[in-house]
């Protein structure tokens, strides 16, 4: 009776609780969003917090019907922020945390610490710009990696940035990289129809990215090579897909550039891998970067990227082999790569070849959920 009754218990869903601080679609939440739909419910049993703002992934969340708790974190209520936490582990029997940067590790650590049968996945999804010290941080952190299980970063280079800046041990830091599903890419698209819905005529060159539209993401760099790009050739069209605080601003400066007409603000999308399928090449100017899904998103389409030298995007690009880096605000070199794709279509072909090579080969989203599936089930310090 006792081997069955063990055996019964073995099968039960693991209860597993993802912390993550904004319900808006940036890079973090939204594979947070996608792990879940990926684990079968036979075994694990998700629960989703946010300690921050409301977005459109509320929604998202429901529709899959995953239990979502959501209060904002306002200073001063650390202690009853702390209780609620601590009340959902409870009554939602979770024995797995992932926490999905430091924000929600910071809280998922105090609402644990006498609580050493759950275990707490930590991953540092990217970096703040510019990067810099914080004392608090670097004094009590030793103390909280002896809570944490495990420390996980998506790039070498936001792992050295957790060690240096945030004084983790760097021995403990496992770095997953982020990984798409391959076989979202490549929908049965109407190139034609979908050009007429964007207003971009036949013969018009398509140039893109999809970003999240806030100060770190450097867009107005990306405006200002474009005008340039625009001289050389002057039927080339910018696309820029996601939304956020900078918005309007890019909007007015696209105007004041005298470009606007050339640009298409576009919003949040939902069909992302068809909108890639129309473009000659990716942009992505970010100040820092971890490894943006939607760079992983166009390259696996075939799509030729250029890409600043920052973060983890140079694990991802190789620099003439998969598409081009440039330098953060070296605007001359931006147009220049992004013309040679543009009238070089041999050079394009070879680089979107390659690139959807290299991240079918490296960023699988079926090989980074066995990774974090290991870690999930498994407890190390």
């Amino acid at each position: 009776m006792m081997e069955a009754a063990t055996t019964a218990s073995e099968r039960e869903p693991v209860g597993i609780m993802h912390v993550i601080f904004s319900l808006g679609i940036g890079g973090a939440e939204k594979l947070a969003f996608d792990m879940i739909g990926y684990l079968p419910r036979e075994n694990y049993r998700p629960v989703v917090v946010c300690i921050g703002q409301d977005g459109p992934l509320a929604e998202m969340f429901r529709n899959r019907r995953v239990p979502l708790f959501h209060r904002h974190n306002t200073p001063g209520q650390t202690r009853g922020l702390v209780s609620w936490l601590k009340n959902i582990i409870e009554t939602e029997n979770i024995t797995v945390i992932h926490a999905h940067q430091y924000n929600a590790l910071y809280f998922s650590v105090l609402a644990t610490l006498c609580n050493p049968r759950v275990n707490l996945v930590y991953t540092e999804h990217g970096r703040i710009h510019p990067e810099r010290f914080n004392w608090k941080r670097y004094f009590t952190n030793p103390l909280f990696a002896l809570r944490i299980d495990h420390m996980v970063s998506i790039s070498e280079s936001t792992r050295g940035a957790m060690a240096r800046y945030d004084n983790l041990p760097l021995r403990r830091i496992e770095v997953i990289h982020n990984g798409i599903d391959f076989d979202l890419l490549n929908p049965p698209s109407d190139h034609r129809e979908k050009r007429r819905l964007l207003g971009i005529g036949e013969k018009s060159r398509i140039i893109g990215t999809a970003s999240r539209l806030e100060e770190i993401k450097n867009i107005p760099m990306m405006l200002r090579a474009f005008k340039a790009v625009l001289a050389a050739c002057p039927d080339t069209v910018l696309v820029i897909a996601g939304q956020g605080r900078q918005e309007a601003r890019l909007q007015e400066l696209a105007a004041e550039l005298g470009v606007a007409g050339q640009v298409r603000f576009l919003g949040l999308r939902s069909d992302l891998p068809e909108l890639f399928r129309l473009f000659e090449v990716f942009l992505l100017v970010s100040f820092s970067e971890g490894i943006s899904i939607t760079l992983l998103e166009a390259m696996g389409s075939g799509v030729p990227a250029v890409v600043t030298n920052v973060g983890g995007n140079p694990e991802v690009v190789v620099d003439g082999v998969t598409g081009y880096l440039v330098e953060v605000g070296d605007e001359a070199a931006l147009c220049g790569r992004i013309l040679t794709l543009l009238s070089n279509a041999d050079e394009a072909r070879r680089l979107g070849e390659a690139a959807r090579d290299r991240v079918r080969s490296n960023f699988s989203f079926g090989s980074m959920m066995d990774a974090y599936q290991k870690l999930y089930r498994g407890r190390s310090k």
